[in-house]
Order: C-alpha cells, then structure tokens, then sequence
C-alpha cells in the first residue's frame, strides 16, 4: 500500500524503484520474524527443537540482516527536495524503538495493556509510511492520513484475536483494554467503536485527497463490517464463535489494503 500511494499523491520527480520495494519488504519480513522469535525467547517458549539459545541466535541475525539492508536503503534513497538527509535513519530508529517497546523488558508491551496500540502503530502504520519513503525520499501528512484506516483495520483484528484469547491472556498474565474494559464492554462497544472508525478515517482520508476516491468501495464491505459487530455483540463470552469474527476481521483488513493499493496503482495505469 505505502508503494502504489506515490501513484495517486504523484510527488515531485516520483518514479517506481522495484529494487528498493523488493528489498524494503524483504527487511520488513526479516525485522518482523527477527521480534518474533525476540519474543519467544524473552517469553521462555523454547521446545527441545528450538532451544533458547537459538531462538536469540535467530532473532539476532534475522534483525540484524533487516538493518544491513536499511543501511543499504538509506545510502541509495534519493531524497525529495527539503527533506532532512537522515529521515531514513529517524524512520529506521522509530522502528526499532517500537519493536523493542513490544518485546523487551521491562516495558515488554506484549504483556501489558497498551499492546493493542503498539501494534496497530506498528502494522498498520510505520510500513506504510516506511514503503512510500523509500519509493518518494520523504514523507508527508497525507501518506500519515492515508495509512489512518489499515491503523484502524489492524487494531480491530487485534481487538477480535484478544477475544478470542482472553481466557489464555488472564490465566498466563497478560495485560489487555479486552481484559481490562471487560468481554461484554469490549465485544460490544469496543469492536462497534472501531468499525465505525475504520470507515471514518477511509472517508477522511478520501476527502483530504490522501487516498484515491476508488477507495470508497470500501463502503460495499459495510455488511461485513455489521456482520462483525452483530455476531461480537451476542458471540462475545464464547472464543469458538469469535474465531469466526476475527477470520472476517483479517478478511476486513486485507480488503482495506488491497482496495487502497489497488485504487492507487489504477490511477498509475490509467
């Protein structure tokens, strides 16, 4: 999504850089899984075949090839006029500030409540904004603007898993706004709360010209969206039925993505 913006926003000088989007989401990946098995090990989840030290040695290397090719990206991004020469490094530091919020102690937000909005920043908003920098050499309040309805889009997803989870989240002592503002406030008001703003921000993202018009297809997703939200209303206290919402939460959010990228692409094409 943060690759194809640049072709509705049509900055200044823009033309596609394959070899940057290949190796950005390349980096991404590796960041991604590098946290992942991070997080296993700090949570002392090793099993006989991935042992502790592994488990670091993996994570380790696999964040650190992410930064190797950050450093490779960030001496061959060619900055927009005005824009700072170390934006990329900032960028890359944020990211590595918000992995380690997540997974370290003693913050360790994985545990704690606040998760939800580490890892909707974190999923939903700092790739967008990283995509579009390495294609563009800048960023600007509209790329902000436009990635607010996939921030909204992730922290629903979450919201739906930690429903499901709540039990298992209570019983090893993880903190979450589901556990804390309660099942029946959260299945119900919570999960209504972020549907409606999912659209609210698609909406002002289009009026702000932040993202293509096309992008109100999105509105053709409504049932799905009321689907969530009548089955989360009645389904909240029973996991085995909220699988089913949070499956059509995952659906909602790749059809976001999609539609936003795809709506941006056609306007490249067209």
């Amino acid at each position: 999504m943060g690759a194809t913006l640049p072709f509705w926003l049509r900055p200044h000088g823009f033309s596609f850089r394959w070899v940057g989007a290949i190796e950005f989401l390349l980096a991404t990946v590796l960041f991604h899984a590098g946290l992942s098995f991070l997080q296993a090990r700090l949570e002392e989840r090793s099993t006989l075949k991935w042992p502790e030290s592994r488990l670091l040695k993996y994570g380790v290397m696999h964040i650190s090839l992410a930064c190797i090719l950050g450093l490779h990206l960030n001496d061959s991004l060619n900055l927009h006029r005005g824009a700072p020469s170390s934006i990329f490094i900032v960028y890359g530091l944020c990211a590595l500030f918000v992995g380690v919020l997540y997974v370290v102690p003693p913050l360790n937000f994985c545990r704690r409540v606040g998760r939800e909005v580490i890892i909707a920043e974190g999923l939903g908003l700092i790739p967008v904004l990283g995509a579009y920098l390495v294609q563009v050499g800048d960023i600007t309040r509209t790329v902000y603007l436009a990635s607010l309805p996939m921030v909204v889009a992730t922290g629903l997803w979450v919201w739906l898993d930690e429903l499901v989870n709540r039990t298992d989240d209570e019983r090893l002592g993880r903190g979450t706004m589901v556990i804390l503002f309660g099942p029946r406030f959260s299945g119900r008001y919570g999960v209504l709360a972020l549907a409606v703003l999912m659209f609210a921000t698609l909406l002002a993202a289009v009026v702000s010209a932040s993202v293509h018009p096309l992008s109100l297809i999105m509105l053709l997703f409504g049932g799905l969206a009321w689907k969530i939200v009548a089955m989360s209303w009645t389904e909240y206290s029973c996991p085995d039925r909220m699988m089913g919402a949070r499956k059509q939460a995952f659906n909602l959010h790749l059809a976001t993505c999609s539609i936003i990228a795809g709506s941006s692409l056609w306007t490249g094409l067209s």
